[in-house]
């Protein structure tokens, strides 16, 4: 008997083991992971960096220390994520709703004293569930019939640079957003909205938060998103990816402005724990090794590729293919197209997610092969064929 609440349409399996890109469920299907979890399965199931990292956590005794209790592997992670982001300061939590709070607070608070308390964020964002990160979301959908949510922050039509300049006023402490929209249907920001974004920080002593919750850890091709254009975020929120499966978060803050943050700001029980960030740092490693990333922007070429072929094919059926690395979107014209195709590719044991109505998402483990790939392709083109 099924004694969850019911916040999820469940799959009506239920799932035992994992390998590689695959799961394999107590029915005995064995499905071909397009999802990973929602792309927190970085390096996939079973991979013998996280096994052998909670093994040898394990050997310790140790499982949770407190948040004021130094060990080697939050040392390591925090340097790692500082020296390859903002050379911030980092503090940990347990999920990537959480990473977006810490950043909330850090602005709200230096802006406290400078007489600022608006935050800008885009429309079709999605930053977590929790009352403060929903607070910055867009999609109304998730906030309805809840009472109010904290205020004082306006939306900017994403990819506006127009809309963007007309909200800027005396108030405007910081602008957030995705540079790959993940949950708002896959869409990537323009190189000239970017610029006006870094632009306006600069000019106006504006803080830029980037979430990097769902594309940050080489699922772009490169480590972090925002690279590609070039930004200089203050404050970089960050989870999924980061634990491939343990359940982290983190927020960067750049020292302008963790100098300012005092003892007993904030906190987070589980945050920073040894096995969470031993597991993390080894995934880091992993995915920041030396021709990692090539291969994952190899891979997402080869997918696109063969998604801009289908697409062709299928020219009255799907809009748009866009995306960047191994985070895809496939747009269809009409919402009962893509729940159909959603639903029949799960029952062909492809697991992929719909967002949006209208949008398959599409956001493989890292170490997907190329083999896998043609595969999936394969029956998402059977799929197809039936209408």
């Amino acid at each position: 008997m099924n004694k969850l609440l019911k916040t999820y349409e469940f799959t009506n399996f239920q799932i035992q083991k994992g390998k590689g890109s695959y799961l394999y469920s107590n029915n005995k299907r064995k499905l071909l992971d397009f999802s990973a979890g929602v792309a927190v399965n970085s390096l996939g199931y079973n991979h013998p960096t996280i096994i052998n990292a909670i093994k040898s956590q394990i050997k310790t005794g140790i499982t949770h220390l407190s948040g004021s209790q130094l060990h080697e592997f939050k040392l390591k992670l925090s340097t790692k994520l500082s020296t390859n982001t903002n050379n911030g300061d980092v503090f940990f939590s347990n999920s990537g709703t959480e990473s977006i709070e810490t950043a909330i607070k850090v602005v709200r608070n230096i802006g406290s004293g400078q007489n600022r308390d608006e935050i800008i964020a885009m429309t079709s964002s999605f930053h977590g569930r929790t009352i403060g990160s929903l607070s910055i979301g867009s999609n109304k959908k998730y906030k309805s019939s809840i009472g109010p949510v904290p205020g004082k922050v306006k939306f900017c039509q994403f990819n506006d640079s127009k809309s963007l300049k007309k909200l800027i006023t005396k108030k405007t402490i910081a602008i957030i957003f995705e540079v790959i929209q993940g949950d708002g249907g896959v869409n990537v920001c323009t190189k000239e909205f970017a610029k006006t974004i870094q632009d306006v920080c600069k000019k106006k002593n504006i803080y830029l938060i980037i979430d990097e919750i769902q594309a940050g850890m080489g699922r772009s091709g490169m480590l972090f998103a925002y690279q590609y254009f070039k930004l200089k975020p203050d404050i970089v929120t960050l989870a999924k990816g980061l634990g491939s499966g343990i359940p982290i978060g983190a927020t960067i803050v750049h020292k302008d402005i963790s100098k300012k943050i005092g003892l007993g700001f904030h906190g987070s029980t589980f945050g920073g724990g040894m096995l969470q960030t031993r597991v993390s740092y080894e995934v880091f490693n992993v995915i920041n090794k030396s021709g990692f990333l090539q291969k994952v922007s190899q891979k997402a070429n080869l997918f696109r590729d063969l998604l801009e072929n289908i697409k062709n094919k299928h020219s009255k059926l799907i809009k748009e293919i866009r995306g960047l690395g191994l985070l895809i979107g496939i747009e269809f014209y009409h919402s009962e197209a893509a729940k159909l195709v959603f639903k029949q590719l799960m029952d062909n044991n492809v697991i992929t997610t719909l967002v949006q109505g209208s949008t398959i998402r599409i956001t493989p483990p890292l170490i997907i092969s190329e083999n896998e790939i043609k595969s999936g392709i394969k029956v998402l083109q059977k799929v197809l064929e039936k209408h």
